[in-house]
């Protein structure tokens, strides 16, 4: 509240008085915990600060503020609304998911930098590092209630939404010999059944890069890595549909793909004959949604609380229970069984195999005429 400058009469003394009686009696009414009250919970369980700016808004501290998220759609963004959305519209706020890909979201960033229309958005790991680096996003914020509850990969580069691994899937079945390791992809009876995710992209940079750590050399190898992919050729499916991917591998047109555990286990789940493997020389790639706030964003406090909410144990137990991601909130409890099919606890997310990102985007445009001039031509 403004300090009242002027004591000069009374009556004014006396209108101040009458109007801090009123105010204090609004403020015992908030039942539902505004976000200054210092006994107030987010909807995770943790606290909001008391030194929130918003403090004096009452039940609803972000009335008449619009806050608009880039976010992927389906049951991310479904999960998103309920643990996210819903709390903060209770506050007052409107919220407005804007549903797409990573890559209109980046650009967004950058076409608007200093004047961002987009306050929040969900990007993978090397597109948040790249819009920070640029001062098209804030860095983390660490003093963030939940922060301190994050692994310390999922503190890096943003805030760190959910853990993911690619690894391999098969058909159980007709693969008689169960895939253990990434070289295994090259043995002689799955010549020319494996699946080619589409690119550029994230699988399929990946998939470059394991075709030189699986046999000694790293993603700087590009042309010796780009050779072995040569002999997994022919590339039966060039996938970007799911559903079309595993049902080629369950009629036996694929036998095996490079893929996320969350996707493989959802049709698993689904009762695919497949069988999702997680390897270990080298592991399975990391991969990390990862939320940024936009540089210069209007509403910075009430982006901090959408994702503090995002990050909160609440949230990320149901990302973990229902849709297979590994939580980036390392509270987050799930069954021995569930652990087993999600990236879960500090050994898990110890043995996610970083990729030299950095290094393999200055490299897209030549990966890319490479990927299609060398492997789909054949």
């Amino acid at each position: 509240m403004k300090k009242v400058r002027n004591h000069r009469f009374a009556w004014l003394s006396s209108m101040l008085a009458f109007t801090l009686i009123l105010l204090s009696a609004c403020g015992n009414g908030n039942s539902d915990g505004g976000a200054g009250s210092s006994a107030a919970s987010s909807p995770s369980g943790s606290p909001v600060s008391s030194a929130s700016p918003s403090s004096s808004g009452g039940d609803q501290p972000y009335k008449g503020q619009k806050l608009v998220v880039g976010v992927w759609g389906g049951s991310y963004a479904d999960t998103i609304k309920k643990y996210a959305v819903e709390p903060l519209e209770k506050k007052g706020a409107t919220v407005e998911l804007v549903l797409g890909g990573t890559g209109d979201r980046l650009s967004k960033l950058y076409a608007e930098k200093g004047n961002p229309s987009m306050d929040v958005a969900f990007l993978n790991l090397y597109e948040s590092k790249q819009a920070i680096d640029d001062g098209v996003a804030e860095p983390a914020d660490s003093s963030l209630p939940n922060f301190s509850q994050l692994y310390p990969a999922a503190q890096q580069n943003g805030y760190g939404m959910t853990f993911m691994g690619l690894g391999i899937v098969y058909n159980k079945d007709l693969v008689k010999t169960p895939i253990k390791e990434w070289a295994d992809l090259w043995r002689p009876d799955l010549k020319g059944k494996i699946a080619f995710p589409t690119y550029p992209g994230f699988e399929g940079d990946s998939f470059v890069a394991i075709a030189g750590k699986a046999f000694g050399r790293t993603e700087k190898d590009d042309q010796a890595n780009f050779d072995k992919l040569k002999e997994l050729t022919p590339v039966p499916m060039s996938y970007s549909n799911l559903d079309e991917l595993f049902l080629e591998l369950k009629n036996g047109g694929v036998l095996a793909a490079p893929i996320f555990n969350s996707y493989a286990n959802e049709y698993i789940k689904k009762g695919f004959p497949v069988e999702f493997v997680s390897p270990n020389s080298p592991g399975p790639v990391m991969a990390k949604d990862t939320i940024v706030i936009a540089k210069g964003t209007k509403h910075e406090e009430l982006a901090k609380e959408f994702v503090n909410l995002c990050i909160g144990q609440e949230m990320q137990t149901h990302f973990a229970t229902d849709l297979f991601f590994g939580p980036t909130n390392k509270e987050v409890q799930v069954s021995d069984d569930l652990a087993q099919q999600i990236v879960y606890g500090e050994d898990a997310v110890s043995k996610l195999e970083v990729l030299d990102w950095d290094y393999i985007i200055s490299k897209r445009s030549d990966w890319t005429q490479k990927w299609n001039t060398e492997l789909l031509a054949k």
